[in-house]
């Protein structure tokens, strides 16, 4: 399914915008999309001009994407008029529709009608938008977020929640993600999360893709879809309205229907997909997709300069079936040639924060190339000794190794950290889950 024109649109037109208040949502709007590539044009039935932007009062002319906020009784004649110049794909942000009952649906679907009529393609009602890299300090911001991540990367995320998608660009401003693709489908009236997910799987600017789901109205497909997508790049689900409680606020959120969801769990390990159990736990598997792990491993070095919480690393670690293999003796002996002679060199290593700064990087170095260890924790806490975190930043470099970092009050390090695309993570078990659990 080609939804090229609605997230690499060449030409916008934004219907809501006011000409007197420029603290309306559909201001928002115009001044996000105008600050992007592309001809943006303001919809309007009396104003010339709108925040600087041209205006005119019916579109006259083909573009490949109309934003629409207007109030709900005004949302049908911008469709129409949409539909009618021949534009491509339409997003409508204005709430009203389907989530609120039978009359709310039948309005949907006369939106739904019009637009399909004319080869035009609908997404929303009752949604935030989109965003998208379209390449250098490029983006599209189709959106009511007035701040966007601002880095490019292979992640790309769609949600039946718009807000969910709030709290995920500031998961990624925080942890220094990059973005490819954000898309806020709401009631998913005719463009579902299905439709997204497809043409995300040949997207070659996405290299993993999270989803927020409430409902699935299309299950087996989504089923086929995804198989096919998972085999080319993880696809990540967290799946809201899982008990009684959470179902019933799922239909009036976005109107979804929300079934078994031990069927749903049964359906997305058939298709390949990786289910997160909470917020968390989505948070934690998208870092991972970032940083490229796609498998499960088994051996682990755990490196500190830090004891305590490396005691609880290694809790963890044997929680979740994983092996802490002693160094090879020519590890051991570079070691001892590094660090003080009081340094535990067993597993957990911990180079105390008396080994002199210039030793840490070809130690950190030494025990990444110990041919026993597949992956790396590495905890710091309170110990800003910057050449620690550029052994490990160094080291991750040099052999590709997976590592997942705690780094608690030591900017430093976790500065080195995060120019490597280290995962860090707020508790070192958080840090051995995600080794534990890979991505396949």
């Amino acid at each position: 399914m080609n939804l090229g024109r609605l997230f690499k649109p060449k030409s916008i037109a934004v219907y809501g915008a006011s000409a007197t208040d420029s603290r309306k949502l559909g201001n928002t709007l115009l001044k996000n999309a105008a600050s992007g590539a592309g001809d943006v044009l303001a919809i309007h039935p009396e104003a010339d001009t709108i925040d600087g932007v041209r205006a005119i009062a019916k579109l006259d002319q083909p573009v490949d994407l109309a934003l629409i906020s207007v109030p709900g009784g005004r949302v049908e004649a911008a469709v129409t008029d949409a539909a009618a110049a021949g534009t491509g794909a339409a997003i409508v942000l204005s709430s009203g529709f389907g989530e609120t009952g039978p009359e709310g649906g039948a309005k949907q679907d006369r939106l739904v009608a019009i637009a399909r009529a004319a080869g035009m393609r609908l997404v929303g009602p009752n949604c935030m938008g989109v965003v998208s890299h379209l390449g250098g300090d490029c983006w599209l911001n189709g959106s009511y977020f007035w701040r966007i991540p601002g880095v490019s990367g292979g992640l790309s995320f769609v949600s039946q929640s718009g807000a969910f998608g709030g709290m995920f660009f500031g998961h990624m401003r925080a942890s220094g993600l990059g973005l490819s693709r954000f898309l806020s489908v709401g009631n998913s009236a005719d463009v579902g999360i299905t439709d997204a997910l497809e043409w995300l799987g040949d997207d070659p600017q996405t290299t993993a893709i999270g989803m927020f789901v409430e409902g699935f109205g299309d299950g087996r497909r989504f089923v086929d879809v995804a198989r096919r997508v998972t085999a080319k790049k993880p696809v990540i689900v967290l799946k809201a309205g899982k008990m009684a409680a959470g179902a019933k606020a799922a239909a009036s959120h976005t109107g979804s229907m929300v079934g078994s969801h031990a069927a749903v769990r049964a359906g997305l390990r058939r298709a390949g997909v990786i289910e997160a159990s909470d917020t968390e736990s989505f948070f934690d598997a998208m870092d991972a997709a970032a940083s490229g792990l796609r498998r499960k491993i088994r051996n682990i070095a755990i490196v500190t300069i830090s004891g305590g919480p490396s005691v609880l690393a290694a809790d963890a670690c044997e929680r979740a079936g994983l092996t802490l293999p002693s160094l090879s003796v020519g590890t051991i002996e570079r070691l001892r040639g590094l660090t003080p002679s009081f340094a535990a060199l067993g597993n957990p290593i911990d180079l105390t924060p008396q080994c002199p700064a210039d030793n840490f990087i070809p130690a950190i170095e030494a025990i990444y190339a110990d041919p026993a260890i597949e992956g790396v924790v590495a905890i710091n806490c309170g110990l800003d000794l910057k050449p620690f975190g550029t052994g490990v930043a160094r080291a991750v470099a040099a052999t590709g190794k997976p590592t997942a970092a705690f780094v608690l009050d030591a900017p430093g390090v976790d500065a080195e950290m995060a120019k490597a695309g280290v995962m860090r993570f707020a508790s070192p078990e958080r840090a051995v889950s995600v080794l534990a659990g890979g991505l396949k």
